[in-house]
């Protein structure tokens, strides 16, 4: 079980734990915790300080011995862990298991009302307004009265409020990785010879991706490698056995998707992506990982309607108010132009919580390596060469573009690499269709899934229409 003492807030600004003492709350906390495995929640909007730092020096010590020699080393710590063991009248080791089971959380007005409101928008399509009149109304007529789950869901019913259809979080696990798994094969494909290049912006990333929930922002230029560092993020948080969740938004077909449970389905899930991912996280009780890519496809210069805008957002709000069910992070990954350009974006994000990590372009060294592993001499290209190459794209392009290895590479911009991997590429359609003209379409649907980025897809466009 888990017990809730919800206070607004204290005159003074603070709860000292001689406020809680008086107030009576210590002591209830040492009843409800007494013999038993339950846990404990403090939450105001007052900071319970006093309180919140015993309690993270009981779960940080690995032992009572440790807790007592070096969590208590501080004389006012000591103080006033000895203050809380008169009051619960229990030895050392009971105080620090009780104080290991109590979570101290300081919440204000307006993120309070953040957090209910973004977990009505998840759970019901109804407005938020009406549904929290209704909950507020059921509370302030059921004190001392025993709520059920089921119970509530049918009041809710009754009155015109269903519960949006949540999913099983037996088929949410499986659901969620196939998706995740659609959208790596395309990705991989477009990966530097179909290998993993290790950037930093990954681990400053994944570093954040296991505790305390976060919203984050991946940026970077065109073609810096946005998508491998996503690809890269993805491996990591299944070897820790994080559930992930990611799709692009350039693939959506907004003008048959309006609601994000459209989108589920047009990702193949029963519901929102959001519900089905925070069910899978649920089921083996990890934080779940929700990643946008290609943002800037539903940026003011994308030239979309805003209703793409709307959805995105509302998928965001509808993950956010998964919270109160279970750890889920949002990653969103954005051109650093639209990001920086397009104010509505980065109002997606909360801007007092959000994490922006850029991706960085290679080091000439990273290129150096890259060549040589691919059976290129460095030694052959120009400085400029090489600062051309820095941007993973145009590596990725000079390496598919059938430059002979033993010659000395001509190349001077990126239109000439772009050329090149084209006739590349044009010749590889021709012998393919040529060998299976019944394959045609397939091909095609191959190739415009290799292009990494748009301007590449617009130049199979104009070459298709020739």
């Amino acid at each position: 079980r888990e017990m809730h003492q919800a206070k607004c807030s204290h005159p003074s600004g603070k709860w000292s734990l001689a406020t809680l003492r008086a107030e009576g709350l210590l002591q209830a906390i040492g009843e409800h915790l007494a013999g038993n495995d339950d846990r404990f929640v403090f939450a105001s909007g007052s900071d319970a300080r006093e309180l919140a730092e015993l309690c993270g020096a009981a779960k940080d010590a690995e032992s009572d011995t440790e807790f007592e020699r070096h969590f208590l080393e501080a004389v006012e710590r000591r103080k006033q862990f000895e203050k809380l063991r008169k009051i619960w009248a229990c030895d050392v080791p009971t105080a620090r298991e009780r104080l290991c089971r109590i979570d101290v959380r300081t919440i204000d007005e307006r993120e309070l009302e953040n957090k209910v409101r973004w977990g009505v928008k998840a759970l019901f399509l109804a407005n938020p307004a009406a549904v929290v009149a209704e909950l507020r109304g059921v509370a302030e007529d059921s004190v001392h009265r025993t709520i059920s789950r089921q119970g509530l869901v049918e009041q809710l019913r009754r009155r015109g409020l269903p519960l949006r259809h949540l999913p099983n979080p037996e088929h949410a696990a499986p659901a969620v990785q196939a998706a995740t798994d659609r959208f790596l094969d395309i990705a991989r494909r477009k990966l530097i010879q179909r290998r993993l290049v290790s950037n930093a912006a990954a681990a400053t990333l994944l570093s954040r991706l296991d505790g305390t929930p976060s919203d984050n922002v991946v940026t970077g230029r065109a073609g810096s490698g946005k998508t491998a560092c996503v690809v890269e993020i993805l491996d990591r948080l299944r070897e820790r056995g994080l559930p992930a969740l990611a799709f692009r938004l350039d693939r959506v077909p907004f003008h048959s998707v309006s609601t994000t449970a459209d989108l589920g389905r047009e990702l193949r899930l029963e519901e929102s992506p959001a519900l089905v991912l925070a069910a899978a996280a649920e089921a083996v009780g990890r934080p779940g990982v929700l990643i946008v890519d290609q943002l800037d496809a539903v940026s003011t210069m994308s030239g979309r309607n805003s209703a793409a805008f709307d959805l995105v957002e509302q998928l965001l709000h509808e993950a956010r108010g998964m919270r109160g069910r279970v750890v889920m992070h949002t990653v969103v990954v954005c051109r650093a132009f639209d990001w920086q350009n397009d104010s509505r974006l980065r109002q997606l994000m909360p801007p007092d919580s959000q994490a922006q990590v850029a991706v960085s372009e290679f080091t000439v060294e990273e290129v150096r390596t890259i060549l040589t592993d691919a059976g290129f001499d460095p030694a052959l290209f120009l400085s400029r060469q090489l600062e051309l190459l820095r941007l993973p794209q145009n590596l990725a392009l000079f390496l598919e573009a059938g430059f002979d290895a033993s010659r000395v590479p001509t190349f001077d911009t990126a239109k000439v690499l772009f050329d090149r991997y084209w006739d590349a590429k044009r010749q590889s359609v021709t012998d393919q269709i040529t060998t299976s003209p019944d394959r045609w379409l397939e091909v095609m649907e191959t190739l415009c899934d290799e292009m990494t980025s748009a301007q590449q897809l617009s130049v199979v466009k104009e070459k298709l229409d020739r």
